[in-house]
């Protein structure tokens, strides 16, 4: 593997897949060789006691992964929760070490591996009792995993300060920042917050700003790779 990065969200719904997809077609449009993790899926469909998940399913087919969805989304679960909720409620313990094995087979096997998290940073994973009682969260999959983190946000109202505060999680924890990416998951309210947001997140983010994914209609293939291609600073992601 010659880079990975790590797809994190200043929250939930954010956008992180679409994006996650936008760079992986991006890339293969390039010429490149590129894998894809979706590491824990909570809200999985349970289709006759198998759990689907969409998220990981979608990277799959945008990466055009031949790899099974066990390696590329080793954490289902049914409950559209925190995994340390779900975890608790399922009855099922999630297995960081999993999380790890699979990542380290993918990164032997493609140039570039895209690791999308699961809500924002201080989500929580699970729960180490014999620590104490230590939570383990997104934050610290991440560092675990060494990767540098790519922050998908809004372009909307609150922004700014969510923006800033997942910055500030991951410089506490020493975690490379490659930069982050305003997301138009919806619409364009085309209000004055959505209007000068991007130019003030350039200004205050201590991180180079990778581009302006504006709101997708069509979803093809095609599509999500011209959109990124032309919205996306894709030299700065292929460089390590």
């Amino acid at each position: 593997m010659k880079t990975g990065y790590f797809i994190t969200g200043t929250d939930t719904g954010v956008g992180k897949t679409i994006v996650a997809a936008a760079i992986l077609r991006s890339f293969i449009k390039k010429g490149l060789k590129v894998g894809a993790m979706k590491v824990i899926e909570t809200g999985c469909l349970n289709k006759d006691g198998i759990l689907l998940p969409g998220d990981g399913m979608l990277l799959r087919d945008m990466a055009e992964m031949n790899d099974s969805l066990d390696l590329i989304t080793p954490v289902k679960l049914e409950n559209p929760v925190s995994p340390l909720v779900a975890s608790k409620l399922e009855n099922i313990e999630v297995d960081i070490e999993k999380i790890f094995r699979c990542f380290d087979t993918l990164k032997k096997k493609y140039d570039y591996v895209l690791v999308e998290g699961i809500g924002g940073l201080m989500v929580p994973i699970t729960k180490e009792e014999k620590k104490k009682s230590t939570f383990y969260f997104v934050r610290d999959l991440i560092k675990d995993l060494g990767l540098s983190v790519i922050i998908v946000t809004r372009p909307t109202l609150g922004t700014i300060n969510h923006t800033l505060l997942t910055l500030e999680a991951l410089k506490s924890k020493k975690i490379p920042v490659k930069g982050f990416i305003i997301n138009f998951s919806e619409p364009a309210k085309k209000d004055i917050a959505e209007k000068t947001n991007s130019q003030v997140l350039k200004e205050l983010v201590d991180a180079p700003c990778l581009g302006v994914l504006p709101y997708l209609t069509e979803l093809s293939k095609d599509k999500i790779g011209e959109t990124a291609l032309k919205n996306f600073n894709i030299e700065a992601l292929i460089s390590q």
